[in-house]
């Protein structure tokens, strides 16, 4: 049996932005250019779809996900784009250039926020259960919502709790 859209769990979720993440990387590799829109068109993409893979109940673990993968691919493949450049690149090179191809996706980190926020709030009163058509725990066709304890007449049948204790002291 498939499982259906809204039905993985929240860990799930997270995984596809980060899987989606890690393609758009490789493609901003690939394709030797600096972090940009390839790496952003998979992340935007990668949270649209988690957030309508998991429960409606658990899209909020999602929240933060686009924002971490993006600045962790595009450290990533950035630093294959710098690998590629003919000459050295010192420590502040990196460091600056690091603070440049984050600050370049700051829209699509936002954007891919936003998309988590907007669909975690429109799909969290969907995530309840509807109490009539599920019955209590503990209600069985087959028995009783309640023991009943049967009248034998004996006190010691009824088990330890039914016969009174006589109180100290008296």
């Amino acid at each position: 049996m498939r499982p259906r859209w809204g039905s993985l769990p929240g860990r799930a979720g997270i995984l596809i932005v980060i899987g989606s993440a890690a393609i758009g990387g490789l493609v901003t590799a690939v394709t030797g250019s600096a972090p940009g829109l390839e790496l952003g068109v998979f992340v935007v993409g990668g949270t649209a779809a988690a957030v309508l893979a998991v429960r409606p109940r658990s899209v909020y673990l999602i929240i933060p996900a686009p924002a971490l993968c993006y600045m962790a691919a595009a450290t990533a493949a950035g630093m294959v784009e710098i690998k590629g450049q003919a000459g050295g690149a010192s420590l502040t090179t990196l460091t600056v250039s690091a603070a440049q191809w984050m600050a370049s996706g700051f829209l699509t980190m936002a954007t891919g926020t936003l998309l988590a926020i907007a669909t975690a709030a429109a799909r969290w009163p969907f995530g309840r259960p509807d109490p009539r058509r599920y019955p209590p725990p503990n209600a069985r066709a087959d028995r009783p919502r309640h023991r009943v304890q049967r009248d034998t007449g004996d006190p010691a049948a009824a088990g330890p709790r039914a016969v009174p204790r006589p109180r100290a002291g008296s």
